[in-house]
């Protein structure tokens, strides 16, 4: 369930803090010069190069993605939360001296002393007062809003747990069970087997299980009448589960729960990944933020509306978020979908063509060479998409998914992915699912690359692409 704070307000702070934390290594050098307790240095001496600025952004987000002191801030305790971040930086502290060690000797002591000290100084400072900053301002993630099926007190334990603290995103909206009499604060949706339709009809995010061993077999019939809809589902374990299972146990208002929906990515997989995706993606905003500025220009002079589009789309663990692409459409494309989508022989869904009416000029343009895809890199840095997934699915194709299908939600949505390199928009968007399964099967860091690269040259010459 901690899976929900991880790229909320956590990832703002680890913004800062590594921001903070190569000012605090240049002021090092200066500190150096005014407080010389040892040998005099000049500036030439004390100043440091920028690989070495690179590698401090890089320990320092490994550290924190690792020992993720931004989650203790937001979930624990004062005290826990700072003891964390001084773990945290004493880690990166002594990897970088280690490092200096071996590559780069002629970096004074005092001048890393000087940094380490400044850094931890400055990272509590910000720590504390995001902390003070949340609490007074009641500041927390979108809500997402769960349903107990089962046993009524369990649906109680788990509001009560769920409201301390109360940025932690989760809410008890209501339970589910055959019992009509239970004496709980928490509502009664329904009987258990309305579930589905009640996730549905209340566009429930989490669905816990709290029924005895016995039922079972009623929570497998139940799991998969719910793989179409995008719902984590989760489940108190008893004692054999808790003995073979083989996904993380959390604990919940001292409850255990275990995940049925199990990510395809290792926790190591997901860091590198995710330390990937912050590097390049803040790489790429840097290199492509002028053309990003003559796409923009272009498209505001050319037809009315706003310059970027935002669309709802279903992510990993079927997470809805929205979207961003450069506007390469018409304003009242949206109410003309009808005039596009179709069905093939088979029944499946099409709705992307390529002569379509409701497409801009320049949006034809920026949509053969994928520039109006730039803007996901934003989704990218705030852990919505990642560079190599999965395409986000638009909710009224996901309905039609079959069960197979929603596998491909266990991994980020990616602005590239195994599918566009392999025929884009000249493939069915039904057949598709089949490359993205592939990729979740073969997953590995050296994949991703491969994805990359073959993504430029097919950029490069536009295919598929409209």
């Amino acid at each position: 369930m901690r899976e929900r704070l991880r790229y909320r307000l956590s990832s703002l702070i680890l913004s800062i803090d590594i921001v903070a934390t190569l000012f605090c290594l240049y002021a090092a050098s200066d500190v150096r010069l005014r407080i010389s307790l040892g040998q005099v240095l000049t500036w030439r001496e004390a100043s440091l190069p920028w690989l070495l600025y690179l590698a401090v952004a890089v320990l320092w987000t490994v550290a924190f993605l690792l020992l993720r002191p931004h989650q203790t801030l937001l979930t624990s305790g004062l005290i826990e939360a700072l003891g964390r971040l001084v773990a945290t930086v004493g880690m990166a502290a002594l990897t970088f001296a280690g490092m200096l060690y071996i590559s780069v000797r002629d970096v004074s002591r005092l001048q890393f002393l000087y940094f380490a000290a400044l850094n931890l100084g400055v990272l509590m400072i910000i720590h504390t007062t995001a902390r003070w900053y949340i609490l007074t301002r009641n500041l927390r993630p979108t809500r997402r809003r769960v349903l107990v099926i089962g046993d009524p007190a369990a649906a109680e334990r788990f509001a009560e747990a769920f409201s301390v603290p109360q940025w932690s995103g989760l809410e008890v909206v209501g339970y589910t069970s055959d019992s009509f009499d239970a004496p709980v604060k928490v509502t009664r949706m329904g009987v258990i087997d309305d579930t589905p339709q009640i996730v549905a009809d209340e566009q429930i995010d989490e669905v816990i299980f709290a029924m005895p061993p016995q039922q079972h077999d009623r929570v497998t019939q139940i799991s998969l009448a719910l793989i179409h809809l995008p719902v984590m589902v989760h489940m108190i374990p008893g004692v054999l589960d808790l003995t073979f299972v083989r996904t993380p146990v959390e604990m919940a208002g001292g409850i255990p729960l275990i995940s049925l929906r199990e990510s395809a990515l290792t926790e190591s997989q997901r860091i590198l990944k995710r330390l990937f995706d912050l590097v390049v993606g803040i790489g790429l905003l840097l290199v492509c933020s002028p053309v990003m500025l003559l796409i923009a220009l272009s498209i505001a002079l050319e037809s009315p509306g706003g310059i970027f589009f935002t669309q709802e789309r279903i992510g990993e663990n079927g997470r809805r978020f929205k979207m961003i692409k450069f506007r390469s459409m018409y304003q009242d494309a949206e109410r003309r979908w009808a005039e596009v989508v179709r069905r093939d022989p088979s029944g499946n869904l099409v709705h992307k063509v390529v002569d379509d009416p409701r497409v801009t000029p320049v949006g034809r343009k920026i949509r053969r060479t994928s520039l109006d895809e730039l803007p996901q890199l934003f989704n990218v840095l705030l852990g919505q998409m990642s560079l190599v997934g999965p395409r986000p699915e638009i909710p009224v194709v996901a309905a039609e998914y079959d069960p197979w299908q929603w596998q491909r939600l266990r991994v980020p949505p990616g602005i590239t992915g195994w599918w566009q390199v392999n025929g884009r928009s000249d493939k069915p968007m039904h057949l598709h699912t089949e490359d993205d399964l592939y990729y979740i099967q073969n997953y590995s860091f050296w994949l991703d690359l491969r994805i990359l690269v073959k993504t430029v040259f097919v950029v490069l010459y536009g295919r598929g692409a409209y």
